[in-house]
């Protein structure tokens, strides 16, 4: 099983909410994606990040660099320019800082992992055509082996209310 993971779920990880122990299990039962963004912008929230969390600095580092390392870092240089404007135009009314998630998404046919409800909601409203999105409850289930399928109509029944 394979995810695209964004940064607000690693940046949830980081500092201690429930998505934390999803992130734990799912770093060593799955494979993770994500774009070279999403280290950019811990790094510009790192000094928030060390005063929300409820790690000790050594573990922090130590948490952060298990991310670092087991998760497949992408370009968007190697993600084609037509899925990249796509994702562009689908997420400039959301979020358009959300884009190389999006489209990197997209471009490997895989989940995204999200805390983003605009995200979520953007997925479910397009019947997940372009790009399928699910939040940690989500991730859980299908860690669990519910169907994509079923999780999906979870995904629209709770975001499109």
């Amino acid at each position: 099983m394979e995810f695209v993971v964004d940064t607000n779920i690693v940046f949830s990880a980081l500092i201690g909410t429930k998505t934390k122990d999803t992130l734990s299990i799912a770093l060593i039962t799955v494979e993770l994606h994500t774009v070279t963004e999403l280290f950019k912008e811990l790094e510009e929230h790192w000094v928030k990040i060390t005063r929300h969390t409820y790690l000790p600095a050594h573990l922090l580092d130590q948490f952060y660099k298990t991310i670092r390392d087991t998760t497949t870092i992408h370009s968007t240089d190697t993600i084609p320019d037509d899925i990249i404007e796509m994702a562009m135009r689908l997420v400039a009314g959301v979020d358009p800082d959300d884009w190389p998630f999006v489209a990197l998404a997209m471009f490997l046919g895989v989940p995204l992992w999200t805390g983003d409800k605009g995200l979520l909601v953007l997925s479910a409203e397009t019947g997940f055509k372009w790009f399928t999105a699910v939040d940690t409850e989500g991730v859980e289930l299908l860690l669990r082996g519910e169907p994509l399928d079923s999780v999906l109509e979870r995904m629209r029944e709770k975001y499109l209310r």
